[in-house]
């Protein structure tokens, strides 16, 4: 009888269920994006001047990578944006707001679910943006967040079903 091993593949699985859930994350966030075109949209701090040149999905590997944060914090984010636009219906995503409302998302998710945590210095670096910008929108989304930054465990759930469905589009 042969012995059948199992092999640990911490890198190669956890890259493939990483690769997956940032391409359904920037799937849907480009829907959004994309729906929102049609409406007027307010402008507000988390809008930049410029468009930035980097996709959503390589913001997101980016901010995987620099971060080191869970998967769990982008899906936490995720569901902090839809709170956002759930609560604030005049600040939808467009092209020149999604990448700073994701990375203000995906740092207040890893400082409430992450026991590993950077100082901001270094998060808007890795965003891309200044300190003070970071500090500006971190309170502003806190404030529009209402401070509930607690998720659901079926609510969690929930959204990472809906994830896995966008990645396979």
């Amino acid at each position: 009888m042969t012995e059948i091993r199992l092999v640990v593949c911490e890198k190669d699985c956890n890259k493939t269920s990483e690769s997956r859930l940032i391409k359904g994350i920037s799937a849907i966030l480009e829907q959004l994006i994309e729906e929102s075109e049609v409406l007027e949209v307010q402008e507000s701090l988390f809008h930049s001047q410029k468009i930035p040149n980097i996709t959503l999905e390589n913001y997101l590997i980016r901010i995987m990578r620099y971060t080191k944060c869970s998967q769990g914090c982008l899906i936490i984010g995720l569901i902090y944006l839809d709170r956002i636009q759930e609560l604030n219906q005049e600040l939808q995503l467009n092209n020149q707001s999604a990448h700073r409302f994701l990375i203000i998302a995906i740092v207040l998710a890893i400082k409430y679910q992450d026991d590993d945590i950077y100082k901001n210095d270094y998060y808007a670096k890795v965003g891309g943006i200044t300190m003070q910008e970071l500090n500006d929108m971190e309170r502003e989304f806190l404030e529009l967040l209402d401070y509930q930054l607690f998720v659901q465990q079926d609510l969690y759930y929930f959204y990472l079903k809906k994830i896995k469905q966008f990645s396979r589009k």
